[in-house]
């Protein structure tokens, strides 16, 4: 038969190491948890610089387009201020 003596030695020995391995998992586990949560706040602080320059392109281009708008109504204003004066000459020289 197995000797008893030999038996808690052997018990407190499987209990130590099933105990190591099980801290050993928590810290692997929690290093990894605190890797992937440093990397989530990287992209998220990445995204929001995506999202500045995204919001500085949108606003730099409404002012480009109202600015272009502007000048289309004003180039507009100056081709009918022309059309007028040169339907006013023509109707002077059929006089």
């Amino acid at each position: 038969m197995a000797d008893f003596g030999l038996e808690p030695f052997l018990l407190k020995l499987l209990i130590i190491l099933v105990s190591g391995s099980m801290l050993a998992i928590h810290y692997l586990l929690f290093r990894e948890y605190i890797r992937q949560e440093k990397m989530q706040r990287k992209r998220l602080r990445d995204l929001e610089k995506i999202v500045q320059i995204e919001i500085k392109r949108s606003s730099t281009l409404l002012h480009t387009n109202l600015s272009l708008a502007e000048l289309k109504s004003k180039t507009q204003e100056k081709l009918d201020l022309i059309k007028l004066q040169l339907e006013a000459l023509r109707a002077q020289q059929k006089k």
